[in-house]
């Protein structure tokens, strides 16, 4: 890593991470906050809206796209990374992501269910890991446009926003620092408590292969698959849902073989002790906080509210 990337002052650090910490605010009032309380509205008018899956999940798509992508994009322009940055050819196979795929899988779903049993005591409950803005308990797996928006809009926006603009952006005061950092607001931005853990890890391996790749394009893939899986298991039939664990329990087995034959390639990311000092200044910004407990906010009004 360049050295470059930690040589500047606290004070323009901290300039930056405000401007970012304005835009997440942007994020999180659009995509999350605003929504909630749009739903809440809805349902107490009993709107048409509310009764019509097409409309109601229309009305999703278009909050979250642009509610994602306009504060991004902003991010992207202020702080000058090119699109070609985040969005070059890569020489990864299938058989390479698919292989992480499997892990990342195996290891959320590990985490998950540990991440119950550690919340089920504060009495929660969380599922797989969901998109940003949605809940299980809010959607139909019948419904087309909400599985074309988990399995196809969802990996693209998220990775863009996330994995492309805020970590290019992170990564200049330090590649640790903007690994961990992006990975800490991807868990947030998740609805569930219970979540979060698996989430910030999920969001530490899709930002590894990032890194590695130089291009979103490996992680949207990976996501896709990752919530395909998750889409499969969900949609199981009654009859066989008792089989599930078998499933589950066979991708735990290949993916045990995937690792210890030494065909998943770990990601590895140098640690630096700058990062301390930069973590510090970016997590005491004004508006990164406020960021954050605005996802936070949304989090505690799901479980509460819902």
């Amino acid at each position: 890593m360049s050295k470059k990337e930690h040589r500047v002052s606290k004070r323009y650090a901290k300039r930056q991470f405000n401007t970012v910490g304005l835009l997440l605010i942007m994020y999180a009032l659009a995509v999350l906050i605003v929504p909630y309380f749009l739903h809440m509205y809805l349902v107490s008018e009993d709107s048409i809206i509310v009764h019509d899956e097409m409309l109601y999940y229309g009305l999703y798509f278009i909050i979250i796209l642009f509610g994602t992508l306009i504060p991004f994009f902003v991010m992207r322009k202020i702080f000058k990374i090119p699109f070609k940055k985040i969005n070059r050819n890569f020489s990864a196979t299938f058989v390479d992501l698919f292989v992480q795929t499997i892990v990342f899988f195996t290891i959320c779903i590990g985490l998950t269910y540990v991440s119950n049993i550690l919340f089920s005591y504060l009495g929660m409950q969380g599922k797989l890991i969901s998109s940003i803005g949605f809940s299980y308990d809010e959607a139909n797996l019948d419904n087309a446009l909400y599985v074309f928006m988990l399995i196809v809009v969802t990996p693209i926006v998220e990775e863009y926003a996330f994995r492309g603009v805020l970590l290019n952006v992170l990564s200049k005061f330090g590649k640790t620092f903007g690994l961990y950092a992006m990975a800490t607001i991807f868990a947030l931005a998740h609805l569930s408590f219970v979540e979060m853990i698996p989430a910030f890890i999920m969001g530490v391996e899709l930002g590894k292969t990032s890194l590695r790749y130089k291009s979103i394009q490996p992680t949207i893939f990976i996501h896709m698959l990752f919530n395909g899986l998750i889409y499969a298991l969900c949609v199981i039939p009654a009859s066989i849902t008792k089989y599930m664990a078998y499933g589950i329990a066979a991708i735990v087995t290949i993916a045990a073989y995937l690792i210890l034959s030494g065909r998943y390639e770990r990601i590895r990311i140098q640690k630096l002790r700058s990062n301390r000092i930069t973590n510090i200044v970016f997590f005491s910004r004004p508006a990164i906080i406020i960021a954050m407990l605005l996802m936070v906010l949304d989090s505690a009004l799901f479980l509460f509210f819902n």
